[in-house]
């Protein structure tokens, strides 16, 4: 059998520990992509939508709202930014890409679809396709030595006028020991997979370094655990969470922390518990840009 069709039969998705994940080649990202995931994906989507008042920073608000408007959510895991998006700008075609289809068919918005493909390649869009093209949260699904040709290729399938914006978070800081162990194992596993923690402080520096983008915005916000300076639901949405992702992690980090499933079980509460106390946070960066217009002569 050559490899054309070995590729052809191999299964969309693996299983570990009842835990439904990605199986496709050069796919970077390690979480699950079950309905648990799903589910807390949603709850991720209106955690930052809160923190930040709003679904993006860039101003395309009046762009969106205009008949035939192109936006590309790149990395688009359970399409709950899209979903929003599709709902808030019905005039808008809303494509969200990801390396392997698990989002809602039920719910989906009509102006909606769903393109399977890996930013890590060659994006399957023509030159110039998008008014708006979003990218949020590929820590995880990226590579530091391909950054720069993501960048690359978001830039290349923008419009001129059109804008770019990245939003990539960082690791927690003001941690307790159970936090540390499991952030520090987590760090370790995904610099052995060639994936960079400090995107999020370099997303800025891609954008300045492309060539193509003028405009260039920083913004960023913190997301605390504890109720010092956010409210109690707040707080508690923030720890479930982080909790729900701690889940998710389980199959992969209690085998690198090299522990039992209890002792892995405790480990995560303790945690919780932790970052509570210590009004443990995570930062949040957005960065957005317009691509310059080409004037022919």
């Amino acid at each position: 059998m050559d490899s054309q069709s070995t590729q052809s039969i191999q299964p969309e998705f693996r299983y570990i520990d009842g835990r439904r994940f990605h199986n496709v080649e050069n796919a970077m990202y390690h979480l699950p992509n079950d309905e648990n995931e799903t589910d807390r994906l949603h709850l991720q989507h209106f955690l930052i939508r809160y923190l930040w008042q709003s679904n993006f920073s860039a101003p395309v608000d009046h762009n969106l709202s205009k008949p035939g408007a192109k936006v590309l959510d790149v990395g688009c895991g359970a399409a709950s930014w899209s979903f929003d998006i599709a709902t808030t700008y019905p005039l808008a075609k809303v494509i969200g890409l990801d390396i392997s289809p698990y989002q809602p068919t039920t719910i989906k918005p009509k102006n909606f679809e769903f393109v399977k493909g890996n930013v890590q390649e060659r994006l399957p869009f023509d030159d110039n396709t998008f008014d708006f093209v979003f990218q949020r949260f590929l820590v995880f699904g990226i590579t530091k030595e391909k950054w720069t040709h993501v960048v690359n290729e978001l830039v290349r399938v923008l419009k001129p006028d059109g804008f770019l914006e990245l939003c990539e978070p960082s690791s927690v800081f003001d941690v307790g020991p159970a936090t540390k162990r499991i952030w520090d194992c987590e760090t370790k596993m995904l610099e052995e997979r060639g994936c960079d923690f400090e995107s999020y402080q370099k997303i800025e520096e891609y954008a300045r370094n492309q060539g193509q983008l003028e405009n260039i915005k920083k913004e960023s916000k913190r997301c605390y655990y504890g109720t010092v300076y956010n409210s109690v639901e707040f707080s508690k949405a923030a720890l479930s969470n982080m909790s729900y992702a701690y889940v998710s992690l389980k199959p992969i980090l209690s085998k690198k922390l090299q522990v039992s499933d209890e002792e892995y079980d405790e480990l995560t509460k303790i945690s919780e518990k932790e970052s509570a106390e210590h009004n443990s946070y995570f930062q949040i960066v957005r960065v957005y840009a317009s691509k310059i217009t080409i004037f022919e002569k």
